[in-house]
């Protein structure tokens, strides 16, 4: 073997070795602080959790809401509150922007750089879902369903859910499934007499590129080529994969074949328009997809609810057409400033730009707005569960926000950002946003403590006027 593969050899063993050993001894904090671990979003995603039980179109129990009714304390006094927040120490940040708001006027309790057009990284999905819910509302479903083809042909035509599964369970919430649809379509089959079927699959929805051409090719580890056609996501034991739409297909004849339906044959195709419909299943509504995809920060999910935006709006779903319709949403919405960018609906791409008065005021709807609910009741708990599960680790400095911060996160290589709110320990109920840009890769995890510490400031603040 050459001398060069060997060494090559030795780097990966080597680079595996740490990884496992930072994993076992520290967990991701010691990965972070050495530039070897970067979430990105959600890369793997166990696919379980998004699976059904087995009903053609599931009705999922509405959870008791998680966030607090929306009515106000004594907010804290700006500017005793800023003091407190510039005693943090922020040596690693080179450039950062933060806000504190009242959710209930919107008035700005205090913040520096509020207005500082600024790289967003995940928090960006807080965009994305408060214009995905302005287009559709908090109740549309996405439907997946099978039509006839010709002959002896049928087709599994995509509707764009983010989380149709490729197997049944209980876990709440319910989504829909492959099997599901298997049930309903070979029922349907045998009804009329037919047990040997052509499969075609149709993913047209969707047009133009799958892959954002602003993405770094390695963020296949973070992002599945966007499909209106897919089962959980294209992640295939843990890893994204790169024909969605194929494999769904595939995972959909081997349904059927297990309800006794012979599939002699599956390719690529497209539905007739007025196709008589022979089966379908509903996704979750999407106010709980929207949760979801800030609880786990999921970019596959957000980039389908991006290419939504766009057929909502009456335009192709293309990634150029998002972005337009997006825009168009976010100026309704009042979320729009002069210089702000939009390249994808995840935020992994760094040409993403927004402020961070327009976050905070993202996150503020869910306050004022039940259509928008979901943009709060979808944000991890610091210390409890989503995103934040494993951070919030320090009781002396970042104590007071555990279980009380409630925040959409933000990391790329370089950036680090946290969006929420919180009550303060005088009753106030505020929402923050706090973005950090530029960080060097070696103080990844001081810049990630600083959002920590900062935000639990907050919660901390007994300062009202």
């Amino acid at each position: 073997m050459p001398r060069r593969a060997l060494g090559s050899m030795a780097l990966s063993l080597a680079v595996v070795l740490v990884l496992a050993a930072g994993v076992w001894f520290g967990g991701p904090r010691i990965l972070y602080a050495t530039g070897l671990w970067s979430d990105g979003g959600s890369p793997t995603i166990d696919p379980s959790l998004y699976a059904p039980t087995p009903t053609p179109t599931p009705s999922p129990v509405t959870p008791i809401p998680v966030a607090a009714t929306a009515s106000q304390g004594k907010l804290p006094d700006g500017a005793t509150l800023l003091a407190k927040l510039r005693a943090v120490d922020r040596t690693s940040v080179p450039r950062d922007g933060m806000v504190v708001i009242d959710p209930l006027t919107g008035a700005v309790v205090t913040g520096e750089s509020a207005d500082a057009l600024m790289t967003p990284a995940s928090t960006f999905k807080l965009l994305t879902s408060a214009a995905a819910l302005a287009a559709y509302g908090p109740d549309h479903r996405f439907t997946t369903k099978v039509v006839s083809g010709t002959g002896n042909q049928i087709v599994l035509v995509g509707g764009g859910d983010p989380y149709l599964s490729g197997s049944t369970a209980t876990s709440y919430p319910e989504r829909a499934s492959i099997g599901d649809l298997a049930d309903a379509t070979a029922k349907s089959l045998k009804a009329s007499g037919q047990t040997a079927v052509s499969l075609a699959y149709d993913d047209s929805l969707f047009s133009g590129p799958a892959w954002n051409p602003a993405w770094a090719v390695g963020y296949h580890e973070f992002a599945t080529p966007t499909s209106a056609l897919w089962v959980d996501e294209g992640i295939v034991g843990g890893v994204h994969g790169t024909d969605p739409s194929g494999g769904a297909a595939n995972a959909f004849a081997a349904q059927l074949k297990a309800r006794g339906i012979s599939v002699t044959a599956v390719a690529a195709g497209t539905a007739s328009a007025g196709a008589t419909t022979l089966a379908s299943v509903q996704s979750l509504p999407l106010d709980l997809i929207v949760s979801q995809v800030l609880l786990h920060s999921d970019n596959d999910g957000a980039e389908v609810l991006f290419r939504q935006i766009a057929l909502a709006a009456g335009a192709s779903g293309s990634i150029t057409a998002a972005q337009t319709a997006m825009q168009a949403k976010l100026v309704s919405l009042g979320l729009w400033r002069d210089g702000m960018e939009i390249d994808d609906g995840s935020g992994l791409s760094r040409a993403n730009l927004a402020t961070p008065t327009v976050l905070s005021l993202a996150v503020a709807k869910g306050f004022n707005d039940a259509r928008y609910r979901a943009l709060v009741d979808g944000l991890p708990t610091a210390a409890a569960d989503g995103t934040l599960y494993a951070r919030y680790d320090d009781p002396t400095t970042e104590g007071a926000g555990r279980g009380a911060v409630r925040a959409k996160t933000g990391t790329l290589t370089g950036v680090h950002s946290l969006a929420g709110f919180t009550r303060t320990a005088d009753g106030g109920l505020v929402v923050f946003a706090f973005i950090a840009n530029d960080v060097a890769p070696e103080k990844a995890l001081a810049a990630r403590d600083w959002l920590e510490r900062t935000t639990s400031v907050v919660a901390a603040c007994g300062c009202s006027g």
